[in-house]
C-alpha cells in the first residue's frame, strides 16, 4: 500500500509468539495463519498441559521472524 507504514518488527512478532502463539503471524498480517496456529496452541494446551505447546511456539517464534524480516524487504515477497 502506497503511504502506509508496513515495517513489522521481528523480534516483536516474535515476542507476541511467546506470550499467546499465533498473535505474532496476526501481527504481521497473516491473519489465517495466526488463527490456526492459536488454535493448535490451545489442542496441544488443552491435551498435554502445555508440554506439547513448546515445540509449537519456538517453531511460531522462528517462523514469524524469518517472516517479517521478508516482508520488511520489499523486494522479496514473504510466503
Amino acid at each position: 500500500m502506497k503511504g502506509v507504514d508496513m515495517h513489522k518488527d521481528p523480534i516483536l512478532a516474535s515476542l507476541l509468539n511467546l506470550l499467546l502463539v499465533g498473535t505474532g503471524h496476526m501481527y504481521v498480517g497473516q491473519l489465517g495463519k495466526g488463527i490456526l496456529i492459536l488454535a493448535l496452541g490451545i489442542v496441544f494446551w488443552t491435551v498435554s498441559l502445555g508440554i506439547a505447546n513448546i515445540p509449537l511456539v519456538l517453531w511460531a517464534m522462528y517462523d514469524v521472524y524469518g517472516t517479517a524480516k521478508k516482508l520488511n524487504q520489499p523486494d522479496k515477497p514473504a510466503r
